[in-house]
């Protein structure tokens, strides 16, 4: 029985980054002065590698826990 989840955060991260990306394109075609260039640069910007280092790390650590959860399973038969 998997105690853990790592999938469904992820999905969530991921859904939040769209439509994060979405949401200041569509800001982006009414609001387009130096304050909204610099907030994007300022806030929107530096969370965008930040952001795909957390999914790599998630993703890595899914992979960890999944051959943890095999090996487990395989020494209990």
């Amino acid at each position: 029985m998997r105690r853990w989840d790592l999938a469904s955060g992820t999905a969530k991260i991921e859904l939040s980054h769209k439509s994060l990306g979405a949401s200041c394109n569509d800001i982006a075609e009414s609001w387009s002065d130096e304050t909204n260039r610099r907030f994007v640069e300022n806030y929107v910007t530096p969370v965008e590698p930040r952001i795909k280092v957390l999914l790599d790390a998630i993703h890595r650590l899914a992979e960890v826990l999944a051959n943890a959860e095999r090996q487990c399973r395989d020494e209990e038969e």
